[in-house]
């Protein structure tokens, strides 16, 4: 978040067509058609328990596995062949997808302060150049 304090807006402005530039590409990966998996695939060496097996001897058993978070419990479940390139392809694309969604919510978030910001600047110069074009209220100006 960049805070700018100065009277001139022109800064504020120039942030805000750059922030706002942003958000179109951000919209179109929330947007897109293809699916998306809660989890992530990774390739996981473990132990099997076996006295006598080569992973004793530190040579682990290696497998692809979707780490499962989609339900109520995280699960880890074995993959391969043709489910492990579709549930690789939509975990990645879920990440992309919260990626997308915390930048856009960083955006606008900012882009409100600098809305705030230009409006208050905006209020300001009003004031300066019109504010003394104005009769007191009612009752300001009696001395009584």
């Amino acid at each position: 978040m960049i805070y700018i304090q100065m009277t001139d807006s022109s800064p504020i402005r120039k942030r805000l067509r750059i922030l706002s530039d942003e958000i179109p590409s951000l919209v179109r990966v929330a947007l897109r058609r293809s699916l998306i998996w809660r989890g992530l695939v990774y390739e996981a060496r473990r132990k099997c328990g076996k006295p006598n097996c080569r992973c004793a001897d530190g040579e682990l058993h290696v497998s692809d596995v979707l780490s499962d978070r989609s339900g109520t419990k995280q699960r880890n479940i074995p993959l391969a062949g043709k489910t492990l390139v579709i549930f690789t392809r939509m975990t990645e694309e879920y990440r992309k997808v919260r990626k997308s969604r915390a930048r856009f919510v960083k955006i606008t978030k900012e882009m409100v302060e600098l809305f705030d910001r230009l409006e208050e600047i905006r209020r300001e110069e009003a004031l300066g150049r019109h504010g003394g074009k104005l009769p007191p209220p009612h009752g300001e100006d009696e001395t009584s």
